[in-house]
């Protein structure tokens, strides 16, 4: 028995599981969330502390990708002090030429040797989860148990989710058929082959909020169709990335494969060098998750070849707040959702629409200015709970997010004042607790635009159908990744779902508790529609998949 063969045999179980809950979209997590010594071992927590430690100022060596052209990277944590790590510096054309090289091999691997390898790089990544939460932590300003479940098991159940729908994808069809056409008193046959032939080298291009949660789907999607993948990471937040590739290609090149299927392309922002991989000859496919107007200008300029682009932009992501059981458990869904990673998620909610008479509760109507000074109560009770608040605003990713927020305090009426936070540890930490502002309905021009951070707009509409109507338009002109609606009549909940849904925007209806619509989950929810302007992505549809390869015929008598 071959390696292959026995790695095959030896995740083929994982790997149907995650393809049949892939087709019934039911509950499946492949790796625990909860960073608990219980599940990951007494010692995970201090091994992965001292090991993101042992990174900190020094070169980062364990990539092994040679003949660098020099050293990059000046990664400063939002928690208020620089990683001092620097990293292998490559030329597009290096790192293009090895892909082509190493593709070529793996592109003969059988689909189901390629899901394999892939998935054992992913269980021996995993044994370094605390590591990479607290690389992720430590560049993105999430806080650890986020940066924990975020970069480590919801990213790596991502990463799954993609190997386990390209796989599919890949074996719908037969293989092989020895085809017979009748003719009279005779027939023709012919044995025809069907090739999975790999469109080309896939480059991820990472973002600095969520560096492997948003790459990981395109990487692990284009290397089980066969293509070479090179992960751009964001300049702010490389070493999360680096730690899993590193990580990858030591797997690889002990299972006796050629590592450069994955390599890792770092920069520092004012030495980028993402378009010289953008324009490459041989780059065809391309993953980008970012903010609308790099994600626009990579439109233009590829419009016309024949390179692929997955983008997941921006996303002006609206609440309708109509009527509840419960307003109060409504609002604490709500206040977590605006609050959790100070709002610097790609579906965090932002314009909450409110009816102009109220909201209509079991105690009868709320006017909406009451409504916004209860949700402000709420995002206070949370935020200054010392057990909870610190953690679930964590800290501001980049000053740019920090001035947005101040400049957002002056457009309307504020109700609630955004103010630095406490992090313990960390008196440097760049923080902003939620604004909250109300806005005229007039004011289209300010709300119907993402504001990425901890801003929220309450504004008064004359009804639901209004409201209903704004979000619709607002996701088909600038996009959504998400919508929530709170309503008590069922009349109400079909027709906000059958307008948003058409709209492309996932929604979610009547959320209270530990579920909030910020949230998608790998193996059941699409995350992105790619059918308005927050991104031509879905993780992981067959689209995602399907494009990155095509199926080529071969005849013979």
């Amino acid at each position: 028995m071959t390696q292959l063969t026995e790695l095959v045999e030896r995740h083929s179980a994982v790997l149907s599981v995650a393809a049949a809950a892939n087709r019934s979209r039911e509950f499946y997590a492949h790796w625990p969330e909860a960073p608990s010594g219980k599940i990951y071992g007494e010692t995970a927590n201090a091994d992965g502390t001292a090991e993101f430690e042992g990174y900190l100022n020094k070169f980062f060596d364990g990539l092994n990708q040679e003949g660098a052209s020099g050293r990059c990277g000046n990664e400063v944590s939002p928690y208020g002090f620089s990683l001092g790590i620097t990293y292998p510096a490559f030329d597009a054309d290096t790192l293009v030429q090895r892909a082509k090289t190493a593709q070529n091999s793996w592109r003969k691997l059988s689909p189901d040797e390629r899901a394999a390898v892939l998935l054992e790089c992913l269980e021996r990544a995993a044994k370094h989860f605390f590591t990479i939460g607290y690389a992720t932590m430590h560049t993105t300003g999430q806080g650890f148990v986020m940066a924990f479940q975020a970069s480590g098991p919801h990213a790596f159940d991502r990463a799954l989710e993609a190997v386990a729908t390209a796989l599919a994808a890949q074996k719908e069809f037969a293989g092989q058929v020895e085809w017979k056409k009748p003719m009279g008193k005779t027939e023709i046959v012919l044995d025809k082959r069907f090739h999975i032939v790999p469109r080309g080298i896939n480059l991820t291009i990472g973002c600095s909020t969520f560096p492997l949660w948003n790459s990981f789907p395109g990487i692990f999607a284009s290397l089980a169709t066969g293509n070479a993948s090179i992960a751009k990471t964001h300049p702010g937040a490389i070493l999360p990335v680096a730690i899993c590739i590193a990580s990858f290609r030591r797997t690889i090149g002990e299972l006796g494969l050629n590592p450069d299927i994955i390599q890792l392309a770092a920069d520092n922002a004012d030495a980028p060098v993402t378009w010289d991989f953008v324009l490459h000859k041989d780059i065809a496919l391309i993953d980008y998750t970012g903010g609308s107007a790099f994600g626009e200008e990579l439109e233009r300029k590829i419009a016309g070849t024949h390179k692929m682009l997955y983008t997941e932009k921006a996303g002006v992501n609206c609440v309708i707040l109509d009527s509840t059981e419960n307003l109060d458990a409504a609002l604490d869904n709500l206040a977590f959702g605006v609050s959790l990673y100070s709002g610097q998620m790609c579906t965090a909610p932002q314009n909450i629409f409110i009816p102009k008479n109220g909201v209509t509760t079991p105690e009868g109507l709320v006017t909406p200015e009451d409504t916004a000074k209860k949700f402000a109560e709420k995002i206070d009770s949370l935020i200054f709970n010392e057990k909870i608040g610190p953690g679930t605003l964590g800290a501001v990713q980049n000053e740019v997010t920090a001035n947005r927020v101040v400049a957002a305090a002056s457009i309307g009426k504020t109700i609630r004042e955004s103010a630095p936070t406490v992090q313990a540890g960390f008196g440097n930490a760049r923080t902003a607790s939620p604004l909250v502002i109300m806005l005229d309905e007039k004011q289209n021009d300010v709300y119907e635009r993402e504001w990425f951070g901890p801003i929220s707009f309450i504004i008064p509409v004359d009804s639901f159908d209004a409201a209903v109507e704004k979000t619709a338009v607002i996701a088909r002109s600038h996009g959504a990744l998400s919508g929530a609606v709170y309503t008590v009549e069922a009349e109400k909940k079909d027709k906000a779902e059958d307008i948003l849904i058409q709209a492309g925007v996932p929604v979610s209806f009547n959320f209270t508790g530990p579920i909030w619509a910020n949230q998608s989950a790998a193996f059941s929810d699409f995350h992105g529609t790619g059918i308005n302007p927050a991104g031509s992505a879905s993780f992981a549809d067959y689209r995602f998949v399907a494009t990155r390869f095509a199926i080529v015929g071969s005849r013979s008598k």
